[in-house]
């Protein structure tokens, strides 16, 4: 008996050991995003209610998005370039992978625990990206906090760029505050500012006309003029149901970025040139012939070049 009984604590202690070896490379339980405990308690309890019922529903979602994330080192070694996010693997699951998206962001990434810091970016990114395509307001809570708490440009940018595509009044006023919060001119504000290129919405076109005014530096104005032709982009506009706001966005990019053209030069001016194709407005032309009142013999001239361009617009 006594040998039976050294025999079952010797079996319990190599047992314990393997899984304390299996812990060292196997996946991680922590969100690839966030530790849930970050957010509201009542958040955590309905992202775990609907997670699970999500699981019950599709749980060949969860194993693919586990799937990836557990190859997720070797997935970004073999992209065509370093730290390229994982979104390509992960779009092609549909809309019905919002929940296995968001229990990989913040509850458990399902990746070893000793994934590189280049191949971690890349999964976080990829599964920020593919959240935000999905356009679903359920996950404003978690790219709140996501917007919030990330401390590198790429995650900032991603998640601006997740809340501008699902365009909500919620999800804009946080990119808005988010902006009001970054000191001027910094990588942050930049970055959300960059990621608003998706927010078609007229309140989106107003707030970075308004940005545009307050003579940021040239970089920063880059960044606007840039998200504007996103924001008015008229082929994007097309391609939505609801127009009831594309008529007065369009105008609002147009009237900016024109005072934009006329008021930067150098990169800031060619950015504002190719955005002004880009959103294609009809009042462009009368845009242009207001600001060559007055305008010195170098501006007139530009102004003069920017109206020849808009008359042979390529992308119509």
């Amino acid at each position: 008996m006594r040998t039976m009984n050294i025999a079952r604590k010797s079996f319990a202690g190599i047992a314990l050991s393997l899984a304390l070896l299996g812990m060292s490379t196997t996946a991680s339980a922590a969100g690839a995003g966030l530790d849930a405990s970050v957010l509201p308690k009542a958040t955590q309890q309905e992202l775990r209610t609907e997670i699970e019922k999500a699981r019950a529903a599709t749980p060949e979602l969860f194993k693919a998005v586990a799937d990836v994330a557990a190859r997720a080192k070797e997935l970004e070694a073999g992209a065509r370039a370093r730290g390229i996010p994982l979104t390509m693997h992960f779009k092609p699951l549909g809309n019905r992978a919002l929940y296995p998206l968001i229990d990989a962001l913040v509850f458990d990434s399902h990746a070893p625990a000793d994934l590189p810091p280049i191949a971690a970016s890349a999964l976080r990114l990829g599964l920020i990206e593919a959240v935000g395509s999905i356009r679903d307001a359920r996950a404003i809570p978690v790219l709140a906090k996501l917007l919030e708490l990330g401390r590198d440009d790429k995650t900032v940018r991603a998640s601006s760029e997740a809340l501008a595509r699902i365009g909500t009044d919620d999800a804009l006023t946080l990119l808005t505050t988010a902006v009001a919060l970054a000191t001027p001119d910094s990588d942050r504000e930049r970055a959300i500012l960059a990621g608003m290129h998706d927010a078609r919405r007229e309140s989106a076109a107003h707030f970075l006309a308004k940005r545009l005014e307050q003579t940021p530096d040239g970089e920063t104005a880059r960044v606007i003029v840039k998200s504007l032709g996103g924001v008015g982009n008229s082929w994007a506009w097309k391609t939505l149901s609801d127009q009831r706001e594309a008529s007065a966005t369009r105008a609002i990019a147009a009237n900016a970025l024109v005072d934009a053209y006329v008021r930067f030069g150098g990169e800031v001016r060619e950015q504002a040139a190719k955005a002004i194709l880009v959103v294609d407005d009809a009042s462009t032309p009368t845009l242009i012939a207001q600001a060559r009142k007055g305008a010195s013999t170098d501006i007139a001239a530009a102004l003069d070049a920017l109206d020849r361009r808009f008359a042979a617009n390529p992308i119509r």
